[in-house]
C-alpha cells in the first residue's frame, strides 16, 4: 500500500507534535499526509478547534487560514506566535 507524501509534514514533525498534544489531544491521527488539512484530523466542532488554536498560541486563526495544508498552518501558528511574543 502507498501512501501520499509526508515530506513537509516530517519536516514540521515537532510542531505537529506539540499540535496534537496540546490542540487535538482528544485526537491521534497515525498518519498525515502533505495534503491534509486540519479538517482531515478534526472531526470536532470548527469554533471549539479554532478556539483552541488561538488559546494555545495566543492569536486569532480564522477558518480561512485552517484551510491550508496542516504543515503550512502549524508553521503559520508557530511564526505568529513567535512574533506576537516578541512584541511583548
Amino acid at each position: 500500500m502507498k501512501f501520499s507524501s509526508d515530506v513537509e509534514m516530517r519536516r514540521v514533525s515537532r510542531e505537529a507534535q506539540e499540535f496534537f498534544e496540546k490542540v487535538l489531544y482528544d485526537e491521534e491521527p497515525l498518519f498525515v499526509r502533505d495534503e491534509a488539512t486540519l479538517w482531515g484530523v478534526w472531526m470536532g466542532d470548527v469554533d471549539e478547534v479554532l478556539e483552541r488554536c488561538s488559546n494555545y498560541y495566543g492569536v486569532p486563526v480564522s477558518f480561512e487560514e485552517s484551510q491550508q495544508p496542516l504543515w503550512k498552518l502549524l508553521r503559520m501558528l508557530n511564526e505568529k506566535r513567535t512574533a506576537a511574543q516578541s512584541q511583548i
